[in-house]
């Protein structure tokens, strides 16, 4: 499992490009993704969380982090088709 804060995002036809970044007091390291394109992922905004493993990405939209009564799957922990692996670079 890898993944952390959405810093940015871009969008192509058929895929998003996400680059995260894990900060903690002893790492501020940055990982990149490809997800599929879909209603979903296209959402994803700088703030949110991300983190993957296998073939699927598990996104949190930032306002649903602190909300009570929250179900997983639904409103944190969506999962979204991953494409490729970990270490994606950015595309022109």
């Amino acid at each position: 499992m890898i993944g952390g804060i959405v810093i940015e995002t871009v969008i192509q036809p058929k895929r998003i490009w996400v680059n995260t970044v894990e900060s903690s007091e002893r790492c501020n390291s940055k990982c990149a993704i490809y997800v599929e394109r879909n209603d979903k992922s296209e959402r994803i905004r700088p703030g949110d969380s991300l983190w993957w493993q296998g073939g699927s990405a598990m996104w949190t939209p930032y306002e649903n982090k602190s909300k009570p009564n929250l179900k997983g799957g639904v409103d944190y922990d969506i999962r979204i088709p991953r494409i490729g692996f970990s270490g994606a670079s950015k595309p022109e």
